[in-house]
Parts: C-alpha cells; sequence; structure tokens
C-alpha cells in the first residue's frame, strides 16, 4: 500500500481541477483497492449532480440514477447529515450489515454494480448545501481498517489540493471572448447532460460538427472530456448552477479509451 506521502506528491502535480480528479480517482483505486471509484458534486439545494466514474461501464447509468432517486436511505448521506463529524467511513461503520443488505440501495443497484461496500472521502464540509467528495467502492470484502486509515490520514491533502485548484481557477481570467457563440452554447448542452448526438438535435447541426465544436471547446478550456469542460466552465465562470440541470441529471462521464492525436 503506497503512503499518504507519495499519493499527496503525485497529487501535488495536477494543475488543473479535471486533472486533479482524474488522478485522484487513479490513486484511490490502487491505493485503496477500489474498483469503483467515483467523484461527486452534489447540490442539495437546486438538488443538481455530476459525477465522474472509473472505469465507467454503460450499465452504470442505471446505478447513478437510482442512487440519486435512492438518496435519502444511503446510510453515508444520512450519517454526514445527522451529525458534524466528516471525516472518512464505511457504510459497514454506520449502519448494520444485516440491516443494509435487505434493503433495496444494495440488491438492486449497489451489489449489481461491484460497489457493495463504500468509503466516503469529503473535499467540503458537508454542512453546506454543495458536497463534493470522493466515493471508493467494491464487492467483497469490506474495506480493512488499515484502509479507512489511509483515507483518513489522506483527507486533509485531498481538501488542501482540491480548495487550492478551486482557488486558483477562480482567479483565472474567463475566457468567454475566446469561446464563439456556438461554443458557449455548447458548453452549456454538456452542463445540461446532453450527449453530442442530442446536441445536434437541439442547435441543429450534425454530430460531426458537434464533435468538432467539442473538440475546439476542450483545447480552450485545458479539458480532456466533458466532466473537467463542466468544471472548468463552473470555475471560470462561464457557467452556473442554473446552467445545470433541474434535476438529478449526472453528467456521466464515459471513460473508454481516447483516440491518440
Amino acid at each position: 500500500m503506497r503512503g499518504v506521502l507519495d499519493i499527496a506528491s503525485a497529487l501535488a502535480q495536477a494543475r488543473t481541477v479535471g486533472s486533479f480528479i482524474d488522478r485522484g480517482m487513479e490513486e484511490l483505486a490502487t491505493a485503496v483497492g477500489g474498483t469503483l471509484v467515483s467523484f461527486n458534486r452534489v447540490n442539495l439545494a437546486n438538488t443538481t449532480a455530476s459525477v465522474a466514474l472509473r472505469p465507467y461501464q454503460p450499465e452504470h447509468e442505471t446505478t447513478i440514477h437510482g442512487v440519486a432517486r435512492l438518496l435519502d436511505e444511503h446510510p453515508l448521506y444520512q450519517w454526514y447529515n445527522a451529525q458534524p463529524d466528516w471525516s472518512p467511513v464505511r457504510i459497514s461503520d454506520v449502519t448494520p450489515w444485516e440491516d443494509f443488505q435487505r434493503s433495496s440501495l444494495l440488491s438492486e443497484l449497489l451489489r449489481p454494480a461491484g460497489a457493495s461496500h463504500g468509503i466516503a472521502i469529503m473535499l467540503l464540509p458537508p454542512a453546506g448545501p454543495e458536497w463534493v467528495f470522493f466515493m471508493v467502492n467494491r464487492s467483497d470484502p469490506d474495506f480493512t481498517d488499515d484502509e479507512l486509515r489511509l483515507c483518513v490520514q489522506l483527507q486533509p491533502a485531498l481538501v488542501a489540493l482540491y480548495l487550492r485548484l478551486a482557488l486558483s481557477a477562480d482567479s483565472v481570467e474567463s475566457p468567454t471572448l475566446a469561446l464563439t457563440r456556438r461554443e458557449r452554447a455548447v458548453l452549456c448542452y454538456l452542463a445540461d447532460g446532453l450527449t453530442a448526438e442530442a446536441i445536434a438535435r437541439r442547435l441543429p447541426a450534425r454530430p460531426a460538427t458537434v464533435r468538432k465544436h467539442l473538440q475546439n471547446l476542450y483545447a480552450k478550456l485545458g479539458a480532456s472530456d466533458r466532466l473537467e469542460a463542466v468544471v472548468r466552465g463552473l470555475d471560470l465562470g462561464l457557467l452556473t448552477a442554473e446552467d445545470l440541470s433541474r434535476e438529478f441529471e449526472w453528467s456521466v462521464r464515459f471513460d473508454w479509451p481516447r483516440p491518440v492525436p
């Protein structure tokens, strides 16, 4: 198991929020033994959310929407809502495992996705309207005390690095004038969770044209995928909470191999 200083040193190389998210998921998967790792931003005030998964499989979309629908029943959601301690915890730390095994949340959603056991690592205190956190999941066995202890020791570094990048992004000059009107429209559609094909129908335009707009947009924002583009858009003031879907529409990052330039 890699040490906290080694992991923090690797993550400190990230220069954008998006790269921090990517590297964070990679490091947690390796260090903690997670087979499904996610980065989550949930705004409870306006019921919007975005999630990046690694690895992403098409069937995970059902799980994501199902968890959003049953969020009130999730033991970790109940735990962080009930008390001020926002240290990392396992699902099994906050609910009797025998009871959780009988829940539809586990049997219908988490277990089929290989996410029976989980550890949440908060990056912002959950007392506010926005929850930002990594979630590390796997099937069996449950996470060990040593794996949980590593998450607890790593949390301060993750919080500090995330806040540093988020605050530095706020101070960057907005590239609004560098984006064309069509690229700004595409960015807003991305924030609403639309695919390239759906965006093409809205504009209207050919899907190939939309993909070209996406390529240009990613280059200008320094992003490599839709989640990072939306995160950068929010950080730079190109998007606001009002631009995001009013439902629990999750911006799912499709994590298949990217084409080589």
